[in-house]
């Protein structure tokens, strides 16, 4: 009996050896800085974004746990206007990543209030160290002038045919040099575009359009640069569709032009670092997520002005 007991007294002393051993390195490994926190999933969480001037504030929302990740930008360059990759360090003030906890739902409000609401409360609030934020834009540009798949530059304006909204340059919109008045029938006015004068390139990429020898762009009697309403015989039509009308005016300016854009942005995050006191999560890298259209409207330039040959 009494060696049953001391095999007993024995393994007691080696299991409480072990917890003491194993409550020991789960300390030590929390004085290390690894990560506490058991959550950080914004997988199905949408990306928005609040712009003031020259601060960007993107954030995502997860409130099955009441958390957020959001990315403050400071810069005075304006964003999504063109295809373009943009870094900015984070700095912790200017730049800067906070995933946060709190004790209640939150909103946007938090994110684009000028004085963010006083409900919910911040209860565990991680702050980016270090990093790197990448905005990858991707604009879409377009002179909604029904010419689909088009390529090269045709009036060398600098502006590509694919959203020049004159593609030969002559000052009037390609829309206007299609098959305007339909007169294939089949409702679609790029089938059968207009040949004023037959030559086999079809008015908007052909800078004389009636053959007449005088550069449609220069057919503007009354120097407005719209050779549409120059109209000597109202029968003929515009003078720059009329033959019999070859007068010369000395334009040497392009009308302004007009296109559309819409940008999509991707953000990703590397080698973040996000501290509270002496905890720390760490991602090498991070989608933080899209926003499609984050930004979209009308370019209106008037591009340098290119003699015709």
């Amino acid at each position: 009996m009494l060696l049953c007991k001391k095999h007993n007294i024995l393994v007691l002393f080696m299991k409480n050896l072990l917890f003491i051993i194993l409550a020991f390195a789960t300390l030590q490994s929390c004085d290390d800085g690894d990560v506490i926190v058991t959550t950080f999933d914004f997988e199905d969480a949408d990306l928005n974004l609040c712009n003031n001037d020259n601060q960007y504030v993107f954030y995502k929302i997860n409130n099955t746990v009441s958390e957020s990740i959001s990315l403050k930008i400071t810069t005075d360059d304006q964003l999504f206007l063109q295809s373009e990759t943009k870094t900015f360090k984070l700095d912790g003030s200017a730049n800067i990543v906070n995933y946060r906890r709190f004790n209640g739902d939150v909103t946007g409000d938090y994110f684009c209030s000028t004085i963010p609401p006083t409900s919910p409360t911040v209860a565990v609030d991680y702050t980016g160290a270090s990093g790197t934020a990448s905005l990858n834009t991707t604009t879409a540009l377009d002179d909604n002038d029904g010419v689909e798949n088009e390529t090269g530059d045709t009036d060398g304006d600098g502006i590509p045919d694919s959203y020049d909204f004159d593609d030969d340059g002559d000052n009037v919109p390609t829309a206007a040099e299609l098959d305007t008045a339909n007169e294939d029938g089949d409702n679609d006015p790029l089938t059968n575009p207009l040949d004023t004068d037959g030559d086999g390139t079809p008015d908007y990429l052909d800078t004389d359009d009636d053959g007449d020898g005088i550069f449609t762009i220069y057919e503007d009697k009354n120097l407005n640069l719209n050779p549409l309403d120059d109209i000597t015989d109202p029968e003929a039509g515009p003078d720059y569709l009329n033959s019999e009308i070859a007068v010369q005016y000395d334009i040497q300016l392009f009308r302004q032009h007009t296109y559309t854009f819409d940008s999509d942005v991707v953000i990703r995050l590397t080698n973040l670092v996000l501290v509270n006191g002496e905890e720390q999560i760490t991602q090498e890298s991070l989608s933080l997520g899209s926003i499609e259209s984050v930004l979209n409207g009308e370019f209106t330039p008037t591009p340098n002005f290119v003699a015709p040959e």
